[in-house]
């Protein structure tokens, strides 16, 4: 318990939620564009499809970088080696539940969404991903 007092998960949580958001954002402007439209989850859009890279990109940096951030910051004696596992542990992990959405968005023959629906959606899910992986990881390094 003396970790946690130096360290508030529920804000580093948040802060991974802006982070991924905002990465979210970026990526999502680059790959769909500006032109406000609607967005298809199968082809030719792909936005069902989008949710893997978006999930492991965000599984991982949301382990890796607080984990890191939070042993140097409170001196813990986790090998650096053992964060980078478990960051590639969540990745793979990311990487399944984003393949589960994609197949699931993409199969069930869901309607075209709104772009500005589809950016508020991508969003929340990057950054809730994120502040949620951040949350387990700091909880598991601080006990």
């Amino acid at each position: 318990m003396m970790a946690t007092a130096k360290l508030s998960i529920r804000r580093e949580a948040g802060v991974s939620f802006a982070i991924n958001a905002a990465l979210s954002l970026a990526f999502f402007l680059a790959v769909f564009g500006i032109a406000v439209r609607p967005l298809e989850w199968a082809a030719p859009d792909a936005l069902g499809l989008d949710f893997v890279p978006q999930s492991i990109a965000v599984s991982l940096m949301s382990a890796l970088v607080p984990a890191l951030i939070a042993r140097r910051r409170l001196s813990l004696a986790v090998p650096v080696r053992a964060i980078v596992l478990r960051a590639f542990e969540c990745a793979l992990a990311g990487g399944a539940l984003g393949a589960g959405l994609a197949l699931a968005t993409t199969q069930a023959d869901l309607p075209a969404i709104d772009w500005s629906a589809a950016l508020g959606l991508k969003l929340l899910y990057g950054g809730s991903l994120g502040a949620s992986i951040t949350s387990i990881i700091l909880q598991r390094m601080t006990r």
